[in-house]
């Protein structure tokens, strides 16, 4: 099908000139405006390719409301460091063939992806099509066998194949094998084809890849399996968003109550979030006040304090998976916001911890409290600090974390639940006995991969 190499495209042509009509009664804005969890479908995209395959340039091409689409984004490029430069394409209303046959004499590069702005795609898509990119003249698009699975199929450009070449496209094939997701990979070969088109009076991009099929240059390469998404009603918005808010909370290290406890609620915590300008960081640093409030409380004596910060240090962990969710949402993850939010949890589980101890010494005086509540606090900071190397060496070996994984869920979780139950000395020793044991066991099972010399 193509060059045994890897394409290494600089370049990406987002089709931006649309109406959007069946998003209207949503936004009061253009399409590329509309806001998905956070962001703009214009930014969502951007960031797709910028932050995920590494592209740095853009070409958008405008139409309908071209002006403010333009400054909106205009707003984007400098705050993602991108460079975005515009074409307006003048016959956009006949279709996206002749957005993207505007874009001919703007475009020097070998090969270059296409796509559309209302498109949400997974970015192992545009690896995919890296990795089998178009021969000369020709243009890859990328495919999902799964018909059962995509949303309104009744809407979607189906496309029918033999092997990896496309033989037809379009809305009303009756025997396809697959659906078009909207992402291509391209060569200058793509005007050819919707040059063919238009000369015959058919104006969109299903028509222009129709002529390339013809000539045997369109290729179709399979990305079942990935997530993407045509955002182009009101119900597909909504569809997008459940998925994407639960691929968000879904993190391969999360132990069981992070999993079936916390997540569903921060779900719910993070899709408010994500439409306020609090940022990951500050989010991480709400968490750790929640748990020092939380400390506070334990100190101070009696059970209904001691009720009250069990509840606070629960909430704190809800809250703790927020700042992630939010920063994939918004794609504002960072090495810095990782290491931060560990501090932070570092520090919230030494002032919980302290403080339950100190709850305990206020009641009976004993060298033992502060002598549990020190194995509890060690315990805890070894736990997370060998997390890294051993989530690591389960990841490697069976493609996931640990099947129960002892973390920091289960710790803040066995707080709460001690702390309801008025057992906050029973809660120490239950914590520094499994903390210690799991650091322990951690040991054996890392030497035993990487034996002592």
């Amino acid at each position: 099908m193509s060059d045994a190499r890897t394409a290494r495209p600089e370049l990406a042509v987002i089709l931006a000139a649309g109406a959007g009509t069946r998003l209207s009664s949503l936004t009061p804005t253009s399409k590329p405006m509309t806001m998905l969890l956070g962001l703009s479908l214009a930014e969502r995209t951007l960031t797709t390719f910028s932050e995920d395959l590494g592209i740095r340039r853009f070409l958008v091409v405008l139409g309908h409301d071209a002006n403010r689409v333009r400054e909106h984004f205009q707003q984007i490029a400098p705050r993602r460091d991108l460079e975005i430069a515009y074409v307006e394409a003048a016959e956009w209303r006949l279709g996206n063939g002749a957005s993207a046959r505007a874009t001919k004499d703007h475009i020097e590069a070998e090969v270059f992806f296409l796509a559309m702005v209302d498109h949400v795609f997974d970015h192992e898509i545009g690896r995919r099509l890296c990795r089998a990119p178009p021969p000369v003249g020709g243009i890859s698009l990328a495919v999902d066998r799964d018909k059962q699975g995509i949303y309104d199929f009744d809407d979607a450009t189906r496309v029918c194949l033999n092997g990896s070449k496309i033989t037809a496209i379009g809305k009303h094939l009756e025997n396809s094998d697959a659906v078009d997701t909207g992402v291509f990979l391209c060569t200058s070969g793509l005007f050819e084809g919707l040059e063919r088109a238009s000369a015959q009076g058919a104006h969109g991009l299903s028509a222009g890849i129709t002529e390339l099929s013809l000539a045997g240059r369109a290729y179709a390469v399979d990305v079942t399996g990935c997530p993407w998404f045509d955002v182009d009603t009101p119900e597909a918005l909504k569809v997008t968003e459940v998925n994407l808010l639960r691929a968000a909370a879904t993190k391969p290290s999360d132990g069981p109550v992070a999993g079936h406890l916390n997540r569903p609620v921060s779900r719910l915590l993070t899709r408010y979030l994500v439409g306020t300008p609090l940022t990951p960081n500050q989010i991480s640093f709400l968490s750790m006040v929640l748990s020092c409030l939380g400390a506070l409380a334990f100190a101070m004596g009696g059970y209904v304090a001691l009720a009250l910060g069990g509840i606070a240090a629960q909430i704190a962990s809800i809250v703790d998976g927020c700042d992630g969710e939010v920063a994939r949402l918004k794609r504002m993850h960072s090495d810095f916001g990782g290491w931060f939010d560990a501090v932070l949890d570092r520090y919230a589980d030494a002032f919980l911890l302290f403080g339950l101890t100190w709850h305990v010494y206020l009641q009976n005086s004993s060298h033992a409290a502060l002598a549990l509540g020190f194995a509890a606090i060690i315990g805890s900071f070894m736990n997370s600090y060998s997390a890294q190397r051993y989530d690591g060496l389960m990841m490697a070996r069976n493609g996931r974390s640990a099947r129960f994984r002892l973390g920091r869920d289960v710790r803040v979780f066995l707080i709460f639940l001690g702390a309801i139950a008025n057992l906050p000395l029973a809660t120490l020793f239950v914590i520094a006995v499994v903390m210690n044991f799991e650091v322990v066991r951690r040991i054996y099972v890392l030497s035993r991969e990487t034996p002592l010399a």
